[in-house]
């Protein structure tokens, strides 16, 4: 059977109790996180198979996570425990506004110093998926991991997906992270990116001018979220389909977007997709594309990621 193989951070999100900055919070709830996890719990929660490779602390956080992942059907054997670094943490709060506010404890962060040989036992077939982002791109060491599933997929001719996720207070040089995000985009066959990271990415201010210098390398289809105002589907031709979203009573976006990748590629592996089939014009986009935006549309219901996901019955609810 087909599944999706994901490689990235695992991190415990510490949310605020109520809407205030972080310096007022006296209270958090502690939630499991990290965008390549989110969008391997979303597509397991749908019924596939999948595979998480990351590293954690060996500590309490890190015995959470793992639990976190196990409990929602993801192998976790590729989830490896450092003695020597330690769980990654984020604190988030909620403000006034709708906007959250960050504080990252990641310096030491063990998912930046996994390697290619912490990983040498995944298999990869031509009916999987590979999906990665840019936040455990930090490391030469994490990026020669990385490499090396992305080697093993394209030697066994399997889909490639990137989302950089830009977080920018994660990077203290960000004309390197916008130099990493361009190198591994190259190296996907579906890339995602958000309508408010097209500028920073390619430095074009228009979306059809940003959209069209990211089909470089490997890059068959981009996908592009617009939050609220649902998302789109590119191809080098243009744009192939469209969804206007769904409205739902919003309380936290915190992984919309990652629930989004995940139903997007959920619909593939339903559909069995290869890399030779992406383009294929039998494919319904536009039913895919709903589909995701579903997904994503249900995460922001409640609060929390991997917590606020549903499954294929409840997602298909949405709009209803």
């Amino acid at each position: 059977m087909n599944k999706l193989i994901a490689i990235g951070e695992l991190i415990i999100d510490f949310q605020s109790v109520g809407i205030q900055p972080l310096k007022d919070t006296k209270e958090f709830v502690k939630n499991p996180g990290g965008a390549p996890a989110n969008v391997c719990v979303q597509a397991a929660k749908n019924g596939h198979n999948t595979v998480y490779a990351s590293m954690v602390g060996a500590d309490g956080f890190g015995e959470f996570l793992i639990e976190s992942l196990k409990i929602n059907n993801v192998d976790t054997r590729f989830v490896k425990k450092s003695n020597e670094y330690q769980t990654s943490l984020a604190f988030v709060s909620f403000l006034d506004n709708g906007e959250r506010e960050f504080s990252f404890f990641r310096k030491a962060a063990a998912d930046l110093y996994f390697t290619a040989d912490d990983f040498k036992d995944i298999e990869i077939n031509s009916n999987d998926i590979l999906d990665f982002g840019s936040v455990a791109l930090k490391t030469k060491e994490s990026r020669s991991a990385h490499d090396s599933l992305i080697d093993k997929a394209n030697n066994s001719n399997a889909l490639i997906c990137f989302d950089p996720n830009v977080r920018l207070n994660l990077w203290e040089n960000h004309d390197e992270l916008r130099s990493i995000i361009k190198e591994y985009a190259t190296k996907a066959h579906i890339l995602k990116i958000s309508d408010d990271e097209a500028e920073f990415i390619t430095g074009y201010k228009c979306l059809d001018e940003a959209i069209k210098s990211l089909f470089v390398g490997n890059v068959q289809l981009i996908l592009l979220t617009k939050g609220a105002h649902g998302a789109e589907i590119y191809t080098r031709d243009g744009l192939i389909a469209a969804h206007p979203g769904y409205k739902v009573k919003a309380v936290d976006t915190t992984g919309a977007g990652d629930s989004f990748f995940g139903g997007f590629i959920t619909k593939l592996l339903d559909l069995n997709v290869s890399k030779e089939r992406l383009l294929n014009s039998s494919i319904n986009f536009n039913e895919i594309l709903s589909f995701a935006c579903k997904c994503g549309a249900y995460t922001t219901t409640n609060y929390g990621a991997i917590s606020a996901m549903g499954n294929r019955t409840q997602v298909e609810s949405v709009g209803e």
